[in-house]
């Protein structure tokens, strides 16, 4: 789709160093965009929670010192 848009000179100045305007105004966009945001996180989330499930026990396995350390590292500085 293709959009016309009026914005104020310093705005269309610094837009037109952009390499990619479009793709630049997209990503700033979608960050203003509360529900598109939570979409793509959802997203993100249950992909990553499909590829977990998926993991062999060997995987899981291998690993366990970086799991240990990510908690241990989660943990410092935690009151309880």
């Amino acid at each position: 789709m293709k959009l016309s848009i009026s914005v104020p000179d310093d705005v269309a100045a610094f837009l037109a160093t952009q390499g990619n305007t479009s793709a630049y105004l997209t990503v700033l966009t979608r960050e203003k965009m509360p529900d598109a945001r939570r979409q793509r996180q959802r997203a993100s989330a249950l992909a990553y929670a499909e590829a977990m499930r998926r993991r062999t026990s060997e995987q899981i396995e291998a690993d366990r010192d970086l799991m240990d350390a990510s908690n241990e590292i989660s943990m410092r500085g935690a009151e309880w």
